[in-house]
């Protein structure tokens, strides 16, 4: 509808234009007299418009329309809060809920919803899983929680809060449309229609097909040797109804051992062997199965496994004598290792500044340069006094052959420099030399190189007389002595654990004496020096120990972490400060303090709250009052919980069909804009708008081109 906006009679304005129309004839003739007619009769086109512009303006026309009120309808928005919107379409993707956040996003003026509520005024934003609430900041995360979908129950309720002075004028619905509890939303839907209420959806998701696909290690308990073969199996099952293509590999730490292609068939389960792999030493080792998921795979949790193995120490162990003199000590040892099939022996000897006694295969004769030569053994036997003709790193590599790699090593000889050269490694700290007149006897304890039938009472160790020998007087607090002076209570031999092996300081470099001393010394020798060397090259016990759990935890839900600590004497600690640090699916990071539980010595206890299902590395940090730290690493399984995680596929069908029953719209986010409109109801409450015409920049920049077009024709012409 049209109308004038002129202020005055009708009569004046009709005297106004008949004034300029009168004016503009007499003025169109003196122009035609002035200049040539063709030039004229544009001038005169131009005045003429210029002329109606300004009519216009003073008119004012303006145009009426009744437009929809805002403050008689509601525009509503559902947001999908359950489990399911937690769900990633595809590897790379994003989850469902974060491609909705950034329309909901009201701090953003250019937003979608900020759209909505400059154009419709407020506009009322919910979120429902099984139960309806505000959305607000804090609503994006509880998708974590796995809660079920009753979209059904929440477009009803929004029904049934409809106020007469208020009515619905449009819902807008984003959801993947799964609907697993209350009403139907195609019942509701009904109802919808019946009060021509349009319910417009916005489909987040993608259709794929859903299954599963699961790995796990076959054998739970394989029995492993140190530098013997290895067997690993794992049982590979599709639960998806169709052929599926997957690599599986098998990990240690960081290091992939073997990658295998796998084809399955619907429903078929296939056990695969791996080829063997060979522990170079004793220990605890953490192998992992992982399998490359395809879309659709609903439980990330059985994606992959993780198997700790504890290798037994080998049936022969690499024994490597080293010295910078010969010592009387030497041949006895060699003799009672090398005719022994459970030990190979290998010797260094230097017996010049340029001669060596090289004994065992791949010996040199000369001293080692690579740092890596002590990784070859399983113990060492060394003199203190070679450690100042050997260099700093390879000095200093000792370290890593006895915390990481788990190796034993035995110190004799006079304490010199090697407490600082190697400092907490040496079990002792200060040591008194002794050479006493008479033979001095000792005791040996049961613990930890003998066992109750060895009857180590019965032992006669003793310091040999007028030959020196060490006590020693302090040793490191972790550090425990196992050979003992009878009179004074003083170690001659300690030892303690460092990292994953196991170093002694052995004082009495002249126990050789005690072999020649009747028959029953000379069996007891080489009794006590083979099984101190087989204890030295187990291997260190496994001094933090973690829970595997075979049934996985729940999203959502704390999940335990708990790890029994040692002592570097194999005693529970209680005074270690002990921390897990967890990487998980999707960037997920945490840093947890365990703490000591209570109800059992040296056991440290937390827990996290996983927020996605899958795999969770947990490495374990453990640090002593010496300084010593440990390190061990886990894997925990987290599964989805409820009935959110048996079905997240994309209902694409019934949500169009939601739309479509309602009269709404229905499309897919990737296609929404911000500048999207949704259907609105038929007989919404109206306002009517005046919009002025006069008001239009258009017509201002039209009077403006007609005066500045005249002007320049006037110019070219010679015309003032």
């Amino acid at each position: 509808m049209m109308g004038w906006d002129w202020p005055f009679s009708p009569l004046w304005f009709v005297l106004i234009a008949g004034f300029l129309f009168i004016f503009f004839l007499f003025h169109s003739r003196a122009v035609l007299g002035s200049t040539i007619p063709q030039l004229a009769w544009k001038l005169i086109s131009l005045r003429f418009l210029g002329v109606l512009f300004f009519l216009l303006l003073l008119a004012r026309p303006f145009v009426t329309s009744d437009e929809p009120n805002p403050k008689e309808f509601q525009l509503l928005t559902f947001t999908d809060l359950s489990g399911s919107m937690n769900t990633k379409d595809g590897a790379g993707g994003i989850k469902r809920i974060e491609q909705i956040k950034p329309f909901m996003d009201s701090s953003n003026v250019d937003s979608w919803i900020t759209k909505m509520k400059d154009k419709f005024g407020k506009v009322d934003s919910l979120g429902f899983s099984n139960q309806v609430e505000r959305l607000s900041r804090n609503s994006w995360r509880v998708t974590e929680l796995g809660q079920k979908t009753a979209m059904g129950d929440a477009l009803s309720r929004s029904l049934q809060n409809e106020k007469d002075s208020k009515s619905l004028g449009s819902v807008v619905v984003f959801s993947d449309g799964r609907n697993n509890t209350g009403a139907s939303i195609l019942e509701v839907a009904k109802e919808y229609r019946t009060r021509g209420i349009p319910v417009n959806v916005v489909g987040v998701g993608k259709e794929q097909m859903i299954g599963d696909l699961s790995v796990q290690f076959s054998d739970r308990k394989p029995i492993a040797i140190a530098k013997e073969e290895l067997l690993l199996s794992a049982q590979v099952e599709n639960k998806f109804e169709d052929f599926t293509q997957t690599k599986l590999r098998l990990k240690l730490g960081n290091k992939t051992l073997e990658e295998i292609s796998v084809a399955l068939s619907a429903g078929e389960k296939k056990e695969v062997y791996f080829s063997p792999v060979v522990p170079k030493q004793s220990g605890p080792y953490r192998y992992r199965i992982l399998i490359n998921s395809p879309r659709g795979d609903a439980d990330p949790s059985n994606d992959s496994d993780s198997l700790l193995v504890v290798v037994k120490a080998p049936d022969q162990f690499t024994t490597l004598y080293i010295s910078n003199q010969v010592r009387p000590l030497f041949p006895f040892l060699k003799r009672i290792l090398v005719n022994e099939e459970r030990f190979e022996f290998r010797a260094l000897v230097r017996m010049s500044e340029k001669a060596f006694h090289a004994f065992g295969e791949d010996i040199n004769p000369h001293y080692p340069k690579k740092t890596s030569f002590w990784m070859n053994y399983d113990a060492i036997l060394l003199d203190t006094s070679v450690l100042d003709d050997l260099n700093n790193s390879l000095v200093l590599s000792l370290k890593d052959f006895v915390q990481k790699k788990g190796g034993g090593l035995l110190l004799f000889g006079e304490l010199g420099n090697a407490r600082s050269k190697l400092g907490g490694l040496v079990p002792a700290k200060e040591v008194e030399k002794v050479m006493a007149k008479e033979d001095l006897t000792l005791l040996t304890l049961e613990e930890p190189l003998f066992g109750p039938i060895d009857e180590v009472d019965k032992m006669k160790p003793f310091l040999p007389k007028r030959l020196p020998g060490f006590f020693v007087k302090e040793q490191n607090q972790a550090a425990r002595g196992i050979v003992l002076s009878r009179a004074n209570g003083k170690p001659v031999l300690s030892v303690q654990a460092y990292g994953a092996g196991k170093v002694g300081y052995w004082g009495s470099p002249n126990d050789w004496r005690r072999s020649l001393s009747d028959e029953e010394g000379s069996k007891e020798f080489r009794y006590f020096w083979q099984a101190l060397i087989q204890w030295l090259g187990t291997g260190g016990e496994d001094r933090l120990k973690t829970e595997d759990s075979r049934v996985p935890f729940l999203r959502g839900v704390d999940a335990p972490l708990r790890v029994d600590a040692l002592g570097a004497d194999f005693e529970p600690s209680m005074d270690a400060m002990v921390e897990a640090r967890i990487a998980g699916p999707d960037d997920f990071e945490q840093v947890v303090q365990l703490y000591p539980e209570g109800s059992l010595a040296g056991r440290y206890a937390g827990s996290f709250r996983p927020t996605l299902a899958g795999a969770y590395a947990v490495k374990y940090y453990s640090r002593f009052p010496n300084g010593e730290i440990l390190e061990r690493e886990n894997f925990l399984r987290v599964s989805e919980a409820g009935e959110e995680a048996v079905d997240t596929s994309f209902a694409r069908l019934d949500l169009q069909m939601l739309a479509k029953l309602t009269g709404g719209q229905y499309l897919s986010v990737e296609d929404m804009k911000t500048n999207w409109e949704p259907t609105f109801k038929v007989d919404l409450p109206t306002v009517r708008k005046r919009h002025s015409l006069a008001n239009l920049w258009v017509l201002f920049i039209a009077l403006f081109v007609v005066a500045g077009m005249e002007w320049i024709m006037r110019r070219q012409a010679g015309l003032r």
